[in-house]
Order: structure tokens, then C-alpha cells, then sequence
């Protein structure tokens, strides 16, 4: 690939990597707030994860701002992929264990009118960040990018997830189906994060 292109292309995930540290940190504490609030663990586990999802953009920002001539792309990706998978399994696992704590509790969600807002909203604009730092996955030989990718496309994911359940909750007063969201969730991010941590292997030493 010519250095050229590969120049705009690295930019391009610098925009876009960073237009999601600007999304996480504006959702991401919100939804985090909101779910406190509302004792949602769903709520507050789509704002983790929002707020997980703009760091490890910003890792990316880091990881292609080095992308210069006669620098070792294939040592800093391994870090910046390494970095990504660590803070998935974190969030993950606190995810899942604030889930079965609150399954355990029998804890019931309040109504949050705040966080189906919240959530519609990511619903619209997340799809559009993962699938365009996706794209560029395969030109830039990233695994970091896909798992910042797929961390986007959670998510959405678990935007409506966390919709759905505040709405059965609300409607049916399924209080169980907010713990349930998050515990999908959580493995979810657990696959992709040893997923995104295996595919270190494959680049060029």
C-alpha cells in the first residue's frame, strides 16, 4: 500500500476513534449517572461500556499517532490491541458480577425516561462508528480497531438491550430482564476480548 494512502487512512481512524472518546464521554458518564439513579444495572453497565469503548479509542488515537515512517507499527498495534483486550475482560467481568448481585438481590430498576433517551440515541449513532472504524480494520491490519470496532457495535447492541429491558420492565415489570441484558453483554465482551488479544499472534514481529 503506498505510504500516502495508508497516511489518510490512519488519519481517518484517528477521526473517527476520536469522535467516539467525544460520544463516551457525553453518553457514557450520562447513562453511568442516570442508571445510579435508576438502580439499572443494564443502564449502568451501557455507560461502562460507552466509557470503555471511548478509552480504548483513545488508545487508538495514541496507537496511529505513532504510525510515522520508520516506526515498529506491528509493536505498537500489539500493545495498543493488548491494552484494548485487558480493559474489555475488566469492564466485562464487573459488568457480570453487578448482574448476578443484582439478580441475587432481586433488585428492581426504577423507570428512567433519562436512559431510554440515552439509549435510543446510541441506537442511531453507534452502528455508524463501529461500521466505519470496521472498514478500516483490513487496510490498516489493525486487530485494536476491530476490537474497538466490535466494542462500538456492543454497544448499540447493548443500547437496545438495556432499552428493551427498561421498557419490560416499565410495562411488565420484568425487573429480572435489566440483569439479564448486562450478563449478555458481559460475554459478549469477554469472546471478543480474548478474540482481539489472540490476534496479537498474527502480526509481523
Amino acid at each position: 500500500m503506498p505510504p500516502g494512502h495508508r497516511h489518510r487512512l490512519a488519519l481517518a481512524a484517528i477521526a473517527w476513534c476520536a469522535a467516539s472518546v467525544a460520544w463516551a464521554a457525553l453518553i457514557g458518564v450520562s447513562s453511568l449517572v442516570a442508571g445510579l439513579v435508576a438502580s439499572s444495572v443494564a443502564l449502568v453497565a451501557f455507560g461502562a461500556n460507552s466509557i470503555l469503548d471511548g478509552t480504548a479509542s483513545g488508545v487508538l488515537v495514541w496507537r496511529f499517532r505513532h504510525e510515522r515512517p520508520g516506526a515498529d507499527v506491528a509493536a505498537v498495534e500489539r500493545r495498543a490491541a493488548l491494552a484494548v483486550g485487558i480493559v474489555m475482560i475488566a469492564v466485562a467481568l464487573w459488568i457480570a458480577a453487578s448482574a448476578v448481585s443484582a439478580l441475587a438481590a432481586h433488585s428492581v430498576p426504577e423507570a428512567s425516561l433519562v436512559g431510554i433517551v440515552l439509549t435510543t440515541a446510541s441506537l442511531l449513532v453507534l452502528p455508524v462508528l463501529a461500521r466505519a472504524k470496521l472498514r478500516l480494520v483490513a487496510p490498516l491490519r489493525s486487530p485494536g480497531l476491530r476490537g474497538d470496532g466490535v466494542l462500538s457495535f456492543a454497544g448499540a447492541v447493548l443500547a437496545a438491550a438495556t432499552l428493551l429491558s427498561l421498557v419490560l420492565d416499565a410495562s411488565l415489570d420484568w425487573w429480572w430482564a435489566d440483569a439479564i441484558a448486562a450478563l449478555l453483554i458481559s460475554a459478549l465482551l469477554l469472546v471478543e476480548a480474548s478474540r482481539t488479544i489472540a490476534s496479537r499472534r498474527s502480526l509481523t514481529r
